[in-house]
């Protein structure tokens, strides 16, 4: 087994342009045109035109971006999901780091987590739709309640899982314990942090959409229900696709920056011999 250091981001020199083409943008043009040529296949010869080609699907996104209205409706979904996700992530950091420190917090939380994290977030959606009616407390609750089980579970496992003797290093040096979290656990965290704040963000993402379809006025979810009530397959799809397109560019332009910039130190671990 061999480990190599991952190369630090804003360290990009001319001479390594290449093989970071090669080496990330490549696999996933790969996999993008497969996919696509996957897609163009059934929709042309077993979908019984029930399914509209790539071709179509980018028109009509096309159409949608032309109009204006994919801006108007994302930027509503955009706000339920950024409220809620922000609420739900400063108090389960809190409660997550609490739980991990604490065996008496674990003992009376761990419960209510696991609960929380076994229903079903359209079981979540349609609770809040019925107990609080079509308002914008709806979908912040639904997402709320979904991803803070989630969050919260990242982080307690996370304390857990620190490296003790950096812990006794600053009790050595007299940190005390705010300091000694700030330091030294937090920093800890940031892959559980990482790892948390996708999983988390993109239920969030699937719970709102879930929430406007079954009744908001506008949205991502809304669009997608009058596209339905039309049976628009090439609507439904474009609004999807567009959908993706916002949380690919959230992952690369975002999660994976932060992964470079703050995880460079973690090794690429490769396993060499024969079977």
């Amino acid at each position: 087994m061999a480990t190599e250091r991952r190369g630090h981001f804003g360290n990009w020199k001319p001479e390594n342009v290449k093989p970071l083409l090669v080496e990330d943008v490549l696999p996933r043009f790969v996999f993008l045109v497969g996919f696509l040529a996957v897609w163009q296949v059934i929709a042309v010869y077993f979908s019984q035109n029930l399914l509209p080609t790539p071709m179509a699907v980018f028109q009509e996104s096309i159409s949608i971006l032309v109009s204006g209205e994919f801006f108007y409706h994302l930027q509503n979904t955009v706000r339920r999901v950024f409220v809620a996700f922000v609420a739900a992530w400063f108090v389960s950091i809190a409660l997550g780091v609490w739980m991990g420190l604490s065996e008496r917090a674990e003992k009376f939380f761990d419960m209510g987590i696991i609960i929380g994290i076994t229903i079903p977030g359209l079981a979540t959606a349609i609770i809040s739709v019925m107990l609080f009616g079509l308002q914008p407390l709806t979908a912040y609750l639904a997402v709320f309640v979904a991803v803070f089980p989630m969050i919260t579970l990242n982080f307690w496992e996370g304390v857990k899982d620190i490296d003790l003797q950096l812990v006794e290093m600053g009790e050595v040096f007299d940190f005390g314990r705010v300091r000694t979290i700030r330091h030294v656990v937090l920093p800890q965290l940031i892959p559980y942090m990482l790892s948390a704040g996708r999983l988390a963000l993109g239920l969030a993402w699937k719970l709102v959409v879930i929430v406007e379809f079954l009744g908001f006025g506008n949205g991502i979810g809304y669009m997608l229900t009058s596209e339905y009530n039309q049976f628009n397959m090439a609507g439904v799809l474009a609004w999807t696709a567009l959908f993706t397109v916002i949380m690919l560019l959230i992952e690369y332009g975002g999660f994976k920056l932060l992964e470079r910039r703050y995880l460079a130190w973690r090794p690429n671990i490769e396993i060499r011999g024969q079977a």
